[in-house]
């Protein structure tokens, strides 16, 4: 699982450990977390609703994971966490947060240790399978990056702040009627026609991408990434889009999950996946991938990560 299907290199090879968990006899009580239903993520219809068939994850990465070893002796890590989109229940980042500060004093033999307890708890209250990765800090290598590989930055284009919520009707498509190729990002904006635009492969990011928290109003900050095959996308009517989540009040995953059904249902692209790269809160970072075909898991961090 080296690289993903658009030829990206830099896959994560994330496992869960089974068997070989050692928990001190005397260590307090699982804690489990509140697992959080998906459908409160999802609000308007869904993308199974819409029969849409929707693959992918959510990656949780967690840069202050401590436990103690057998000899009480304090331990830190990276703990990767890898959730399936389609799990029916998932994590609020408050409460992750509180369960996973309960393995502070906690004793495991090892980090792998850690990592079947993790799994095995967030598989039981999750109701599905979830892939866990503890590096501890002296041997995780920090693999950053300005951006998406090989993406075409979106924001240059010159779009100012779309008021009023998420709309998708701002997106287009760049015709191609005569069947020349596009040079730029000229051409005819409309909506999706197939038998009028010329088939290609793109992938795009912005940094501009901004939402509020539903549950205490604050700002997340994000870099989002699309992956295409189709009709070519309007680069200025997208940024327009993207910069229209600005005044929402949204979930990362739902974030993702709306950018990944507007693009499908007024772009028509046959193949897409839709990503996120989140800043950090809580010492947490929740970074969602949406996509029609099977992909690997990719943990390359940007910059304000």
């Amino acid at each position: 699982m080296s690289r993903n299907d658009s030829g990206a290199a830099s896959a994560v090879n994330v496992h869960a450990t089974h068997g070989g968990e050692h928990v001190s006899p005397d260590a307090p009580a699982t804690v489990f977390p509140r697992p959080l239903p998906r459908a409160r993520l999802r609000g308007a219809p869904d993308a199974a609703a819409r029969g849409i068939g929707m693959r992918g994850y959510d990656l949780w990465n967690d840069y202050e994971v401590a436990w103690l070893d057998m000899h009480e002796r304090p331990q830190i890590a990276v703990l990767e966490i890898v959730i399936p989109c389609d799990s029916p229940f998932t994590l609020e980042m408050s409460d992750a947060r509180r369960y996973l500060s309960t393995l502070r004093e906690l004793r495991f033999e090892s980090a792998q240790a850690l990592e079947a307890h993790v799994a095995g708890a967030l598989t039981h209250c999750l109701k599905s399978y979830v892939l866990v990765r503890a590096t501890p800090v002296r041997q995780a290598v920090r693999a950053t990056c300005g951006g998406e590989p090989d993406a075409v930055s979106l924001d240059t284009e010159p779009v100012g702040v779309v008021r009023g919520g998420v709309q998708a009707s701002l997106l287009r498509i760049v015709h191609d009627a005569g069947g020349a190729g596009i040079a730029g990002n000229g051409g005819n904006a409309g909506n999706a026609d197939p038998g009028l635009a010329t088939l290609f492969h793109e992938r795009l990011s912005s940094d501009l991408l901004s939402s509020r928290c539903p549950l205490t109003g604050g700002i997340d900050l994000g870099t989002l990434w699309i992956d295409y095959t189709g009709a070519r996308i309007c680069r200025q009517t997208l940024l327009a889009y993207v910069l229209s989540f600005r005044d929402s009040e949204m979930f990362h995953e739902q974030c993702v999950e709306t950018v990944f059904i507007d693009l499908l249902a007024q772009c028509a692209p046959t193949r897409l996946t839709v990503g996120a790269r989140f800043t950090r809160r809580h010492g947490l970072d929740i970074n969602p991938v949406r996509s029609t075909h099977a992909i690997s898991i990719r943990n390359v961090r940007t910059v304000r990560q």
